[in-house]
């Protein structure tokens, strides 16, 4: 890409970050939802169920990660444009890598532990994380999943770009251009592919017996699912038009995203190897065009920094890291009490927000826990606004960890 296409004086890129953070911190009502969700039983399972909750985070679940994943690949491009895959490589390891050992090691036993307590007493605390300590299992990361993909996908992508060259990647990216100005349906066939390539998975994963693999840790199929995005969204950075287009509504692309984000709500938990299909086929594409419904929406709406975002931006990280492990046991807590289940959930998503939060508070006092828990030395404060560099060049504000950048 020539240095004048990242000529853009104008662009605000404050609702990127915004939406990442609101994406990310969206993970507490979901995790809350789950204990009272009656699709599924949880680690942590209340014995009261919400059918209006069960469906909000049925929803919520097409499109969240995914949208991340396309951020985290947009992110990805365009820090690689400007520092090469080596830098951003190493800042990625760093930043994603020490985060999720920090919380296997001090997050993931208080997880474990609080799902033993719910099934067998207090108890069962130190004996069942024991018995948990024996096996490898999802139980270990449910929401640290995806740190594991990030750096999947970024080793993925800077091996990529070493493997093809600056030089070549710049020449596909124009034929691409080209391809799609002369055939504009070719995006949705390449969209339509995406589906394709995840159900081809999903049904080689199963013929082979690896669907789940390392105790449930990696879904070959959902691996793949999210990379396609975050490669869509390193693609729709690669050219300022493009990011600039896909982040402007198009009406009827949000009817299109809001209805087949719809149908994968209703069946992706149903029994039966059709809804399966459907539901394979269907997770890179809604992931895609809901991606553009919530860019263009934040583009809306979330175009200017306050105190409020900044906070919220700097928080995310951390926040998320933690607030599984106080939801989980909140949960326990509530279990002796016979609420209905809708004020017990606001209930815990305000305390684990609040607790969260806190935590936060104590962490970015110390460069020790901010390392830790960021990735970074630096102790985090409010967050920098974008910088203006010579020739008119624009430079992200620092992006946080889950944010590829």
């Amino acid at each position: 890409m020539e240095t004048s296409e990242l000529r853009t004086p104008n662009v605000r890129w404050d609702y990127l970050d915004q939406l990442r953070a609101i994406l990310m911190l969206a993970g507490i009502p979901y995790h809350v939802g789950l204990v009272y969700a009656s699709h599924a039983t949880w680690i942590v399972a209340s014995p009261d169920t919400s059918e209006v909750i069960t469906w909000i985070i049925q929803f919520s679940h097409t499109f969240r990660m995914p949208a991340f994943f396309l951020l985290a690949g947009l992110f990805a491009m365009l820090v690689v444009r400007r520092h090469g895959p080596g830098m951003w490589l190493k800042g990625r390891v760093q930043r994603l890598g020490v985060p999720l050992a920090t919380s296997l090691l001090v997050i993931s036993p208080l997880m474990v532990m609080a799902s033993a307590v719910a099934s067998g007493g207090a108890s069962n605390a130190i004996p069942g994380l024991i018995e948990a300590a024996r096996t490898l299992s999802a139980n270990w990361t449910v929401h640290l999943w995806f740190l594991i993909y990030l750096l999947v996908y970024c080793g993925a992508f800077a091996a990529l770009w070493w493997t093809i060259g600056t030089r070549r990647i710049d020449d596909g990216i124009a034929a691409m251009h080209s391809a799609v100005a002369r055939r504009p349906l070719l995006l949705w066939a390449a969209l339509l592919f995406t589906g394709l390539m995840t159900l081809a998975s999903a049904v080689a994963a199963k013929l082979v017996d690896a669907m789940y693999l390392f105790g449930g840790i990696l879904l070959p199929a959902e691996l793949l699912a999210n990379g396609l995005v975050f490669l869509v969204g390193a693609l729709i950075a690669a050219r300022p038009a493009w990011l600039d287009r896909f982040s402007r509504p198009h009406w009827p692309i949000w009817g299109v995203a809001f209805a087949s984000a719809l149908v994968m709500a209703c069946v992706q938990d149903s029994e039966g190897n059709v809804s399966r299909a459907v539901t394979y086929f269907l997770m890179p594409i809604v992931g895609i065009l809901f991606s553009h419904v919530l860019l263009s929406a934040a583009r809306r709406w979330l175009d200017r920094r306050t105190a409020l975002s900044s906070a919220m931006v700097d928080a995310s990280m951390t926040m998320y890291l933690v607030h599984v492990a106080i939801v989980l046991w909140l949960a326990v807590a509530f279990m002796r009490v016979s609420w209905p289940a809708e004020v017990e959930i606001v209930l815990i998503v305000l305390l684990s927000a609040a607790s969260s939060y806190a935590f936060y508070s104590i962490v970015r006092k110390s460069s020790v826990l901010t390392f830790l828990f960021n990735g970074t030395r630096a102790v985090r404060g409010t967050a920098s606004a974008p910088r203006v560099l010579k020739h008119g060049l624009v430079t992200l504000p620092d992006a946080a960890p889950g944010a590829g950048g």
